[in-house]
């Protein structure tokens, strides 16, 4: 492969053979300036340095890369060729920008007077697009040992604690969701400034801390949770290879965690709430495989499930009542929450998996609270506030849906701030009571959700927080209380498989990303079953106790 691809300009000089008496007058014109003889000879080792140097980034880029591609997909000899001739293309347009930027950007001019002894970090953003077509950030870190990416999930709209996402707002691009801002500050200001104190990319926490004190904000609001969560999330990949382990592994290590779990997954099979127009209350009815003994297994339930749905909802409404929105759920025309219940629970009978498969409910209460009363009718604009249901009626509802079906869990049953109505019924019941919008991955209301004992479960999410060194101490606190965790997804995910790892390093017991449908849902599960073969024999899967699990 020719080098004139990476360095086309340094041949320009080479491409015409000079006259002798060209070499005889360039030769005296250097023989009388030493000095410049001296600083032309150091620039042309420099630059052959460089050449060399990304040349060498390429192929141990690719080599440490190529194995992560799923080895049943065997490469032939044209597709690895056309991999390394786009990651070397990659590589060169990085060193060719390299040059026309100050080498303290790059190469992390800090408190070593040799810049060639420090280590080659190259850390560069663009606006990607999320699950549901909107605009969310991508960060690319390249260090000696390859090419590390990923995609922040995204969502476009923001809970009252959680950290603030960065949005160009302007209306005349992409209805004011770009992210044009939150990649200039990443390429601007995180990545030279992160580059200039030459951490390891091991220290985690040293670095999520150093973005954290430059953003400067309570909220996150100066930088964005998104620049800085998406740096944070590669910087943990690139840890990962560092130390020559899985990134589960890695973030084990982080959160303290010395058994591998593997989780019980939430498939949504059904929607309502705000999520569809037809007469169901809640937002998702999902089921969740707790009776078999493998992740594998979990997923053969749930496909099984999803599937026989799909052609019941096919055989009893039109077509069109098979297509799924964004969480992959079906949105058909059910009239009650019992009907729901009736449905599912027949489904799972068709299947052959009672006993071995329960219901879980994400009630999205806050989308029905009014006047401090719950309103099941809330898509009807002319109800009656005084067929409104008291905190004490619905968790009576709830109770009497765990008597007659299987149902085992129930997510954000309450309004986000109806405190005493988690209290109360957290002692009522031994069913999972899931708090998501209750806590939102903050730390001050996760403390008051476990002083006051409001449900028994808490809800993690990636982009909610803007560092992974914070949602790992919002997991610990958790754990310690006793709480169960659920690592969920967002609406506006990527294609990144980074919170497979995730549920898994932090062994949470619980995974909540969907119906098994949809590439960005289902690329998670694919993961998980990845690392459940990889781990063998270690590998337990929660089951019953996924409330339990460290």
């Amino acid at each position: 492969m020719s080098d004139s691809s990476l360095y086309a300009s340094d041949q320009e000089n080479l491409s015409t053979p000079r006259k002798r008496s060209d070499c005889r007058r360039l030769h005296k014109r250097r023989s009388r300036c030493p000095q410049q003889q001296m600083q032309q000879r150091q620039a042309a080792n420099l630059r052959e340095r460089r050449r060399m140097q990304s040349i060498n980034d390429a192929f141990e880029g690719l080599r440490a890369h190529i194995p992560t591609l799923p080895y049943e997909k065997r490469l032939s000899k044209v597709d690895t060729l056309k991999l390394a001739i786009g990651y070397i293309s990659f590589l060169g347009e990085l060193v060719r920008t390299d040059r026309s930027i100050s080498d303290a950007m790059l190469s992390g001019a800090s408190n070593s007077h040799n810049k060639e002894e420090q280590k080659k970090v190259i850390i560069r953003a663009r606006q990607i697009f999320d699950s549901m077509g909107l605009p969310t950030v991508e960060v690319d870190m390249v260090t000696e040992l390859g090419l590390f990416r990923i995609g922040v999930p995204n969502t476009d709209a923001k809970k009252v604690a959680e950290a603030v996402q960065l949005r160009d707002n302007n209306p005349a691009e992409y209805m004011g969701m770009g992210v044009s801002n939150a990649v200039k500050n990443i390429n601007t200001i995180i990545a030279p400034e992160l580059i200039k104190q030459n951490y390891e990319v091991t220290m985690q926490k040293e670095i999520d801390q150093f973005m954290l004190a430059l953003d400067g904000t309570d909220n996150r609001s100066r930088l964005g949770a998104n620049s800085i969560m998406c740096v944070s999330m590669v910087v943990a990949k690139a840890g990962a290879a560092k130390k020559g382990m899985p990134l589960y592994r890695h973030i084990s290590d982080m959160a303290d965690v010395t058994s591998i779990i593997m989780p019980v997954p939430h498939f949504t099979i059904l929607t309502g709430g705000i999520l569809s127009s037809n007469e169901l209350p809640f937002q998702e009815y999902l089921i969740m495989p707790t009776g078999v003994s493998s992740f594998v297994e979990a997923m053969r339930v749930g496909t099984d499930i999803y599937q026989y749905v799909k052609k019941t909802v096919k055989s009893k409404f039109k077509v069109e009542a098979t297509y799924v929105i964004e969480n992959g759920g079906f949105s058909i025309p059910l009239r009650s929450n019992r009907d729901a219940l009736i449905f599912l629970t027949d489904a799972i009978k068709q299947c052959g998996y009672a006993g071995k498969v329960e219901i879980a409910i994400n009630a999205a209460a806050s989308d029905l609270f009014k006047d401090g009363a719950y309103d099941l009718e809330f898509k009807n604009p002319n109800t009656n506030p005084q067929d409104y249901m008291s905190s004490d009626k619905l968790a009576e509802m709830y109770l009497e849906s765990m008597k007659e079906f299987p149902v085992n869990s129930f997510e954000d049953a309450f309004d986000f701030d109806d405190w005493a109505a988690w209290s109360t019924l957290t002692t009522r019941t031994q069913a999972q009571l899931f708090g998501n919008d209750l806590t939102q991955t903050n730390l001050r209301r996760v403390s008051l959700a476990v002083e006051k004992r409001a449900g028994n479960t808490l809800g993690i999410r990636l982009n909610q927080s803007a560092t992974l060194t914070e949602l790992i101490e919002v997991f610990k606190l958790i754990k310690s209380n006793g709480f169960g965790v659920v690592v969920c997804d967002r609406w506006g995910d990527t294609d990144d498989l980074f919170l497979a790892d995730l549920v898994i390093g932090l062994s949470a017991g619980q995974i909540k990303c969907g119906a098994p449908a949809r590439s960005e849902r289902v690329g998670k599960y694919n993961q998980i079953l990845r690392i459940e073969e990889e781990l063998g024999a270690l590998a337990k899967y929660a089951g019953k106790n996924y409330r339990g699990q460290v």
